[in-house]
């Protein structure tokens, strides 16, 4: 890995001196390609266990997933960045225990089954406002999000209508800008490129990089409550941003916890037992 990315850190800042904007191109590809990994044992059950069934869009066909009770309160799952639906089984089944909820949740573009490797923060949430548009919600419904999950949840729902109930971020970004910046320090390159990648990711998701904050389109959803929990020791994405996010929405609750980790909070029985509590009070 080190190898790769040190390759990767002469490669680019030779093409800013020679080729500035292919720079940025190869880039900006780097940062989008998906890492497709092998479903973990606890993952798998979750399939076996939903609904499945597909939805169209525009490279490929979303893949969905339903659990629960089909008359129950309507809750969306979103997973992260290089993960899939079967990351959050064990929120969806001890919601679905409950009898409460008609749980759906989808796999992102380029991921799981995807025959794909590329995605953004752009294709990600028309693939989300896609799945709601099939589904048609008719009464408020709530959102768990994990990671990247969470970007595109708030970017997704701001650009519709709907009224929603409540939303749970897990380890959650606010400002996008500064996972693009963590990628620059990652692999070294220099601000050449990542001006360029500036200039590219503007064309591919519509908006300026340094204007993609979470919170923002936070602001701009009906929604009653909003629960965030993140480990203060986050190594992936820094507890300052479930900070960042409570300072600015006033109806949000900071949940902090240590040393669960980015992804192994997913099978914390306690970050599981808030979030039903606090969907079901």
């Amino acid at each position: 890995m080190k190898k790769i990315l040190l390759f990767y850190k002469y490669y680019l800042n030779f093409l800013s001196v020679f080729a500035p904007k292919y720079g940025g191109k190869v880039a900006v590809n780097l940062f989008q390609k998906v890492r497709l990994k092998e479903l973990k044992r606890r993952e798998k059950p979750f399939y076996e266990q939903a609904k499945a069934f597909r939805i169209p869009f525009d490279r490929e066909n979303i893949f969905a997933y339903e659990l629960g009770n089909p008359a129950g309160k309507l809750l969306f799952l979103n997973h992260g960045w290089d993960s899939n639906s079967g990351s959050l089984s064990k929120f969806a089944t001890e919601l679905s225990q409950t009898n409460m909820y008609r749980i759906i949740a989808f796999d992102l573009p380029a991921h799981h089954q995807s025959k794909h490797q590329y995605t953004n923060l752009y294709e990600a949430k028309n693939a989300f406002k896609t799945v709601l548009n099939f589904i048609k919600p008719t009464k408020p419904f709530s959102v768990v999000a994990h990671s990247f999950g969470a970007a595109v949840t708030a970017f997704a729902l701001s650009e519709t209508n709907y009224k929603v109930n409540k939303i749970v971020f897990l380890s959650g970004n606010d400002v996008i800008e500064d996972v693009f910046k963590q990628f620059q320090k990652m692999i070294g390159f220099n601000d050449v490129i990542y001006n360029e990648i500036s200039k590219w990711t503007h064309q591919i998701i519509k908006e300026p990089l340094n204007q993609l904050i979470v919170s923002n389109r936070l602001k701009q959803i009906d929604f009653d409550e909003l629960l965030l929990v993140h480990d203060k020791y986050d190594k992936v994405i820094p507890f300052k941003n479930a900070e960042s996010t409570h300072q600015k929405i006033p109806n949000s609750v900071l949940l902090p916890f240590e040393k669960i980790g980015h992804y192994r909070m997913l099978w914390n029985d306690d970050v599981v037992a808030a979030t039903v509590k606090f969907l079901g009070r």
